[in-house]
């Protein structure tokens, strides 16, 4: 590896923050014209393959504050790639959904996004699944790790 990383010191937040910056670039190149901001794709790729979700599940899902999550939705509202509906059964909900505009473009995002991953892991030892399914074990030992120490 030529990366200039003191392996011995780093911690894999650090890695992981490093990894984000480098694909961070190559999605801002793919919505430049699309008028949505990098921490809006989470969101629209959550949406994608679900008729709607309520609004909390992805505020969960996503790890979102509640308030911030309202104001990313409303500007994807406002650019017409998502619906907020109102829940007839509980008012105080809103289910979510991908518009035809939005549907299109977080599929792109996803295309583009797998097609750079699967790229990426031809030059490694693990396949893409494997990783993916390493790293959610890792966040699920990392959230049990917190509740049992700091009872979060």
């Amino acid at each position: 590896m030529n990366y200039p990383i003191d392996k011995e010191n780093i911690s894999l937040s650090a890695l992981f923050s490093i990894y984000l910056k480098t694909q961070n670039n190559h999605y801002k190149h793919i919505i430049k014209n699309d008028n949505i901001t990098l921490l809006q794709i989470p969101i629209l790729l959550k949406l994608l393959n679900h008729e709607y979700i309520y609004q909390k599940e992805i505020s969960k899902a996503l790890l979102l504050d509640n308030a911030l999550l309202t104001r990313y939705l409303r500007k994807l509202e406002d650019c017409n790639y998502i619906l907020r509906i109102e829940d007839n059964e509980n008012r105080r909900q809103n289910k979510i959904k991908l518009t035809p505009k939005g549907y299109k473009i977080a599929q792109k995002l996803r295309n583009e996004g797998i097609k750079r991953e699967e790229e990426l892991f031809k030059n490694i030892n693990i396949s893409r699944g494997e990783f993916i399914n390493n790293t959610l074990d890792l966040i699920e030992e990392s959230n049990k790790y917190n509740e049992e120490k700091l009872g979060n």
